[in-house]
């Protein structure tokens, strides 16, 4: 089944916003007081180190304006995908994307999960149309992830001190909002094998999910 128009130009523009995310996330400089490693004379570490000995002021940088911005931006395109679950677009109800909150999905995703394992156990993925649940379940996983991200950012956004320490709670978000991106980053990785298993067998994956 393809997905409605609204649903593939947002899906486009939340996966090139991510990525480039993503990879500002790790070049930039996180600005605010940092701890200085003995071991490392002249080197500045992240902002959550723990062990340190003196501190080293880190100023803000262009790369983390950029990441503060585009993560705004990102927030609001996923405020629109869980507003568009509500909807009754084709692919985006949040039944589809959370099937685990049903009884009915629930049923479903173990059918599914038992009739591809053996697929799975061959490197190979089943036509998307059989394995509906099983996707749409990723996406929402996925979304929740990003969910918490902006949840997360929005909270260091008002609350990180730019020139000083940060309060514990700021710092204990700052490690949920770095643990959070670690599992979006797996998700994201399967996501995108599943794709290319798709593709080298023959599927036409993308055609679906294109914004044209």
């Amino acid at each position: 089944m393809s997905y409605a128009l609204p649903i593939r130009v947002l899906h486009s523009l939340i996966a090139l916003a991510t990525l480039v995310q993503l990879a500002i996330g790790e070049l930039m400089t996180v600005p605010g007081i940092a701890e200085a490693d003995e071991d490392e004379a002249g080197w500045i570490l992240s902002a959550f180190a723990h062990e340190g000995h003196g501190d080293i002021v880190q100023p803000e940088t262009l790369g983390f304006e950029v990441h503060e911005f585009l993560g705004l931006f990102i927030a609001a395109l996923v405020l629109v995908r869980v507003l568009m679950a509500f909807s009754d677009m084709p692919g985006a109800g949040w039944r589809e994307l959370f099937p685990w909150l049903t009884g009915e999905g629930r049923r479903g995703l173990a059918q599914e999960a038992r009739s591809q394992m053996p697929l799975w156990k061959q490197g190979r993925l089943a036509p998307p149309e059989e394995g509906e649940r099983l996707a749409r379940t990723v996406h929402g996983f996925i979304i929740l992830c990003m969910f918490g991200m902006a949840v997360t950012g929005a909270i260091l956004f008002n609350g990180w001190n730019e020139h000083g320490h940060q309060t514990a709670f700021i710092a204990a978000v700052g490690e949920l909002h770095e643990g959070i991106v670690g599992v979006l980053e797996v998700l994201l990785a399967l996501h995108v094998l599943a794709v290319i298993l798709h593709l080298r067998q023959g599927h036409n994956l993308l055609a679906r999910i294109k914004p044209h």
